[in-house]
């Protein structure tokens, strides 16, 4: 049995959908702070010139607005000598799409038509890589900024190390501006706007690793993002449930109970509660009333929809719990 709540709360709190990880760390190169939408990079200075790395990620949907011929009428960044932007991907980012969308289409673009070659030899600048159709984290990196840069958005690259298990590996990813939204960052080799506590980043290309000690593993939570088939997508826009009592005259106190996975939500119902901001797909929501599930559904929860459902509280002494 849950624990029961005190408190009027009209609303549910959103859910903090964040992973963590933490990292001791010593060298003549040290991460830099940095934060943007969904990465939060913290230095905490300890005794004999070791700092302590804290990195947060976010699941939350992204929220960016407006429309790509919004993007496109601004004033381009500046993109690198000799580079084009394919065919196949010029036509399929169209002026009445959303600025988010024709950033994601960028990003489908280059995990349909460039792999990652770990022992690639040859020159990661954008052109070559695109004329190979791969290369390595960097060049794959650089690809996709160049192509965001060419399609009209302001883009770069990041550096600094991917943590996997006791390995240390330099890295790259990307990071874009969206509209509404601000810096965004995504991973080419990982999914669509996803990077993980274990992208430590630096102010630089990392040459000379530091030591490091992980002192608290990321809990790994990207299982629970979307799919678009097998990429993990971290979504623009949230879904909503709206839960309505069709008595206010009852004074039972009934509590809401959402969850999905390892996210957990609840509320005391009132003439409306509103979950907000999650992530698509399956969510449970269990009705307790004087400390018994009296009613349980799921739902299928759409990105962008306010999904609503009334709420029946059973009559005094008929507490069935609903399927």
């Amino acid at each position: 049995m849950k624990p029961i709540l005190f408190g009027l709360v009209i609303a549910a709190a959103v859910a903090v959908n964040a992973d963590e990880a933490v990292y001791l760390m010593r060298g003549p190169i040290l991460p830099l702070p940095h934060s943007v939408n969904g990465y939060v990079l913290d230095i905490r200075d300890r005794a004999d010139g070791e700092v302590e790395v804290h990195v947060e990620t976010s699941l939350n949907p992204i929220g960016a607005s407006g429309s790509f011929a919004e993007v496109e009428a601004g004033e381009g960044p500046t993109v690198p000598r000799g580079f084009e932007v394919p065919r196949s991907l010029r036509s399929s980012v169209r002026a009445e799409m959303g600025a988010w969308d024709a950033a994601t289409a960028v990003l489908k673009w280059v995990s349909n038509h460039l792999a990652l070659v770990d022992d690639d030899s040859f020159p990661q600048d954008a052109a070559s890589v695109l004329k190979r159709r791969g290369g390595r984290c960097s060049g794959l990196a650089n690809a996709t900024a160049a192509l965001l840069m060419a399609t009209g958005f302001e883009a770069r690259t990041v550096s600094g190390l991917l943590i996997t298990g006791r390995q240390a590996i330099p890295h790259r990813w990307v990071e874009c501006r969206l509209p509404g939204a601000g810096w965004v960052p995504t991973d080419p080799t990982l999914g669509w706007w996803v990077v993980t506590p274990r992208h430590v980043a630096f102010a630089r290309a990392v040459d000379q690793v530091p030591s490091i000690e992980v002192l608290a593993p990321a809990a790994g939570e990207l299982h629970r993002l979307p799919r678009v088939g097998n990429t993990l997508v971290r979504p623009n826009l949230g879904a909503e449930l709206v839960c309505r009592l069709t008595d206010m005259s009852d004074d039972r106190r009934a509590i809401a109970w959402l969850s999905r996975g390892s996210d957990q939500r609840q509320a005391v119902l009132g003439y409306e509660v509103r979950f907000a901001s999650l992530l698509p797909g399956r969510w449970l929501l269990e009705i307790e009333l004087e400390g018994k599930v009296v009613e349980r559904r799921e739902f299928d929860l759409r990105s962008g929809v306010v999904h609503s459902y009334v709420v029946h509280l059973p009559s005094v002494g008929n507490e069935e719990v609903g399927s």
